[in-house]
């Protein structure tokens, strides 16, 4: 029964940090950012206008997200660029 218990609270712990999107966030698993298309995303800052280009149902004028009816886009979506072999902290000139 202590086995049974063990894997499953595995299970049941492993499930929630690789599936949510904060922690997918934190591992690096998360999708691009709008930065890389800057001119195309000026002033976005709310969901709905995030899926007013890239929702799958509405004929979208972006690549349409795989995952419509999540919130947050912009947790996930609006990463600061790094310059390549840069640490975040370091300097980008």
């Amino acid at each position: 029964m202590n086995l049974r218990w063990t894997v499953g609270l595995s299970l049941t712990l492993f499930l929630i940090i690789t599936c949510g999107c904060a922690y997918r966030h934190y591992l690096g698993l998360h999708g691009p950012s709008i930065r890389l298309s800057p001119d195309v995303h000026v002033g976005v800052t709310e969901d709905r206008e995030c899926l007013a280009c890239h929702d799958p149902a509405k004929d979208p004028t972006g690549p349409p997200t795989s995952h419509p009816g999540f919130t947050g886009c912009l947790k996930c979506h609006n990463d600061e660029l790094r310059a390549k072999g840069k640490l975040p902290t370091e300097s980008m000139s």
